[in-house]
């Protein structure tokens, strides 16, 4: 009877602690319950907020111009494709995309090939003003490309660089390459140099360790200030309108401009054309994101 009786003691000290630990374990399953209802919805209304003007847009597109006089923030009732059809053929859309490839594509280039240079240079070598250099570089990050339009108009009447797409995209890599110099020389200075003294050791010279082992490791990197360089010059409206005075060579931003006249405005159409203007980029994000957000991150996840 002691026996059994010191037995159900015991078995009641038990239950009596085990009552705070399943009380601490619901209340922490309760919390990040609500933890996740309160992040879905932070999510859910940023969407809601970022998709909502496309899907406008869109709407608008489809419809002709007295209903959406009428009609503005209503779904259309007829499904109208003409809008992009004379967005693209009337309003020479199809040019003005091509010129946005040019200029986008030198920009591209020529930030690449600076960017790698003077990144390598900057993170595997160990001179005097070394950081004084990196500094000076990065320094231009703080200078928008908006704020010095003035001088940039200027420099181009002088030099006679008005109305020249390779020329709009030297100046766009001008000022892409500091921040581009900021996110590579990081990524590349977290590449282990042993790599280096072994390419060394095998007979290579700097400007083969730089295309044979340092390029290679540091693609993600490129890849990333290749699309932002992208995004960025494509969506360039202001400096392009400085820059670019002939019908024939205006890029993309400036040529959805075309659809609103002193006298007249085709929204309409100018919604097609904003979609058109649009659709590269999303695309372009939506299957690259991942490399973005690697390349960001990679450099401070390794140090």
């Amino acid at each position: 009877m002691v026996e059994a009786s010191s037995g159900g003691m015991q078995q009641t000290i038990q239950n009596k602690r085990l009552v705070p630990e399943s009380n601490t374990y619901l209340k922490s399953i309760k919390s990040r319950h609500w933890n996740k209802i309160a992040i879905y919805s932070v999510l859910i209304g940023w969407s809601v907020i970022v998709l909502l003007p496309l899907l406008w847009l869109l709407s608008s597109s489809l419809k002709t111009q007295a209903e959406l006089a009428f009609n503005i923030w209503g779904p259309p009732k007829d499904i109208y494709f003409l809008n992009y059809y004379l967005a693209w053929t009337k309003s020479y859309m199809g040019r003005y995309m091509l010129n946005s490839v040019i200029a986008t594509a030198v920009a591209i280039v020529l930030t690449d090939i600076c960017a790698t240079t003077i990144s390598y240079a900057l993170s595997r070598f160990s001179f005097r003003f070394n950081r004084v250099l990196y500094y000076l570089v990065i320094a231009g990050m703080m200078i928008p490309i908006h704020s010095a339009v003035i001088p940039i108009y200027i420099m181009a009447m002088d030099l006679g660089m008005q109305n020249n797409l390779y020329a709009l995209g030297m100046i766009y890599a001008a000022f892409r390459i500091p921040i581009s110099v900021f996110i590579l020389e990081s990524f590349m200075i977290t590449i282990p140099k042993e790599l280096e003294e072994c390419a060394i050791i095998d007979g290579c010279s700097y400007s083969r360790i730089f295309y044979h082992v340092i390029l290679p490791l540091s693609k993600d990197g490129i890849l990333t200030i290749t699309i932002l360089t992208a995004l960025a010059c494509w969506n360039e409206l202001l400096v392009a309108m400085l820059m670019l005075g002939q019908p024939l060579v205006k890029t993309l931003p400036i040529g959805v401009l075309g659809f609103i006249a002193e006298f007249s405005a085709e929204y309409t159409q100018m919604s097609a054309g904003l979609i058109i203007a649009t659709v590269p980029n999303i695309i372009f994000y939506a299957l690259l994101q991942e490399k973005i957000v690697k390349g960001m991150t990679i450099g401070a996840i390794k140090g």
